[in-house]
């Protein structure tokens, strides 16, 4: 049988081990570090973190000799029955499965609970779980900063206000390696943002600032180069890079993506003012150096006019053709 204090004991247990995972991820092999414990890192504080809430779903009922059910997944099969006031309850028939409650599950009890989490922070947590475990050590161990920064504010929050506990108290050591990277990560990653607003990058391209990581170690502390206005640099781990296939796969990204097997165009094309790889073809304008289609649709038929076709005097190509033919 399931005990709740045990529940909750795993949940601080599986925490704790994974900000010990974190912290020999981030050391060097000299001083006993190990990369690959970045990703048994996440997996650990992300279970953690689902263990706690089962066991606040399980605290919010009064009758404890039921409440453990409210974890399980219920019977598949769930029949009406008369109320005995001329109505209908649906009672669900035969025993609760073995297996847990997932996060979806998770999320709609806590909703019919009353239980508040951010669950729009968590679902970019469990896609930052997912990422990190398909990533190489060596990009995780600057993956995982993000990661356990983005996850301490929902884990203060959930702890203090729904478990009513005070988190150094409940997590003991792991709570102050959690709150110092956190404040450090917090304080780089806007001196990080201070110092592309001073840099050479345009601000409509600014936006997309937030979403690049590092291609060496996965981290998002990135700076610009020094050296370069088309590169960056990582401040986690110093590795240099192109700044552009980054921001072109970002722009796409933001633009829907597109699918080349279904015979798509991409929605990104190389600026023809700049030839930067930021021009949106839906947008009709350059994101990094504002250039904009001066014949947005041909003047004969109305066709949206594209780049290859801005030399044409306000015509398609068909009609530009013909007209042509016709001279």
């Amino acid at each position: 049988m399931l005990v709740p204090e045990k529940l909750k004991q795993n949940a601080i247990i599986s925490i704790q081990h994974g900000v010990e995972d974190f912290d020999r991820s981030r050391k060097s092999t000299a001083a006993g570090g190990d990369p690959f414990r970045a990703i048994s890192a996440a997996r650990n504080l992300y279970a953690g973190v689902l263990l706690l809430f089962k066991y606040c779903l399980i605290q919010a009922i009064s009758d404890q000799t039921k409440a453990v059910e409210v974890i399980f997944k219920p019977p598949r099969d769930i029949i009406p029955h008369p109320d005995g006031a001329g109505g209908v309850a649906w009672q669900p028939v035969g025993k609760f499965q073995r297996t847990t409650i997932d996060v979806d599950d998770i999320k709609k009890r806590f909703e019919a609970f009353d239980i508040k989490v951010d669950w729009v922070v968590m679902e970019r947590i469990q896609t930052e779980r997912n990422h990190l475990e398909h990533l190489h050590p060596t990009q995780s161990v600057g993956a995982i900063g993000g990661f356990v920064a983005d996850l301490f504010p929902i884990l203060s929050k959930f702890i203090t206000e729904e478990l009513n506990e005070v988190p150094a108290s409940l997590l003991g050591g792991a709570w102050p390696i959690m709150l110092a990277h956190h404040d450090f990560f917090v304080k780089s990653q806007l001196h990080c943002i201070e110092q592309w607003r001073e840099s050479s990058m345009p601000q409509k391209a600014q936006h997309f600032v937030r979403d690049l990581v590092c291609d060496d170690c996965g981290s998002p502390l990135i700076l610009p180069d020094a050296e370069s206005d088309e590169a960056y640099q990582c401040m986690a781990c110093g590795h240099s890079d192109a700044l552009f296939p980054q921001l072109e796969s970002l722009l796409e990204k933001s633009l829907g993506g597109y699918d080349p097997r279904d015979g798509e165009e991409p929605p990104t094309r190389d600026c023809p003012e700049c030839d930067h790889p930021m021009f949106s073809v839906p947008d009709g304008r350059c994101q990094w150096c504002d250039y904009e289609l001066e014949d947005w649709e041909c003047a004969i038929c109305g066709e949206g006019l594209g780049l290859d076709e801005q030399e044409n005097g306000g015509l398609c190509s068909y009609h530009h053709y013909k007209m042509s033919k016709d001279d």
